[in-house]
């Protein structure tokens, strides 16, 4: 299937296995360049060797926990150096941060604020 994507940019997270891993495969059988993270450089190395064989072009490796407090600007700067831009991202990492049993779901608390704007937040 041609989706038309050659020449285009992805960051692929959770890339080292189960779905975001056949996600960055797939992308990568379509002509895309991608920036492939995950915290196990092995899985992402073999990944990397996999896409390679098909014919696609090697991607950029990033190994980083998403969970780290710096994780969102780190990934940003590697991708950015690496692939100029970032035209897809796909999100397959997952994980959460413990939260007292009180917290509000969509409270800056509850998540530290972290993408929830003004509007977001629900007064208490």
């Amino acid at each position: 299937m041609d989706l038309q994507l050659v020449g285009k940019t992805a960051l692929v997270t959770g890339a080292s296995i189960g779905i975001g891993r056949a996600i960055a495969k797939g992308l990568a059988a379509e002509g895309v360049q991608v920036a492939a993270v995950a915290r196990r450089t092995r899985l992402l190395e073999e990944l990397a060797d996999e896409i390679e064989q098909r014919h696609g072009p090697r991607p950029l490796l990033i190994t980083q926990d998403i969970m780290a407090s710096d994780a969102a600007t780190r990934l940003r700067d590697a991708a950015l150096a690496g692939l100029g831009q970032v035209g897809i991202l796909v999100n397959c990492a997952g994980g959460s941060r413990p939260l007292p049993l009180d917290a509000h779901p969509c409270s800056a608390s509850a998540n530290d604020g972290a993408g929830l704007g003004p509007h977001h937040q629900h007064n208490r």
